[in-house]
């Protein structure tokens, strides 16, 4: 049924085109390829950003997961970004937090491994201190 009205859609503007002048061919076909360029930049940027809120979620409660086992409880929740580099090469991570003594938490690190593989882990370097003092390091968050 889909594919039965795209093509009554498409079939006429088709007709309607090859009856143009070749300049105005020339311009709807620079039209719809600029169309096409355009839906396929916005679903690359939104797979994007499905892949960082995934990664920014499993680094949150993953990371908080590793201050308690480091003996540094948080007081609250951590808040952190996470934004796809090297063209999905890796994702880097950075979250911020205060630990229940009032102490400043930070978690930073990079993943290649696009979030999803495993719902409860994410591979990687991290790195987590309280006032700038290293707590922990490890290659997987969670698991």
């Amino acid at each position: 049924m889909t594919r039965r009205s795209f093509a009554v859609v498409l079939v006429p503007v088709f007709l309607m085109v090859a009856s143009c002048s070749s300049d105005t061919q020339e311009s709807i076909t620079s039209d719809l390829q600029s169309a096409a360029t355009e839906v396929g930049d916005a679903i690359g940027d939104a797979t994007d950003d499905a892949v960082e809120v995934a990664a920014r979620n499993l680094a949150t409660q993953q990371g908080e997961e590793q201050f308690v086992n480091a003996g540094e409880p948080l007081d609250g929740p951590l808040s952190c970004t996470a934004v796809i580099a090297d063209g999905v090469a890796r994702i880097d991570i950075s979250c911020t937090g205060t630990t229940r003594t009032g102490g400043v938490a930070t978690l930073t690190g990079q993943t290649t491994e696009l979030p999803g593989v495993s719902v409860v882990s994410l591979d990687g370097q991290f790195t987590g201190a309280v006032d700038g003092v290293t707590v922990f390091e490890t290659q997987r968050l969670g698991g």
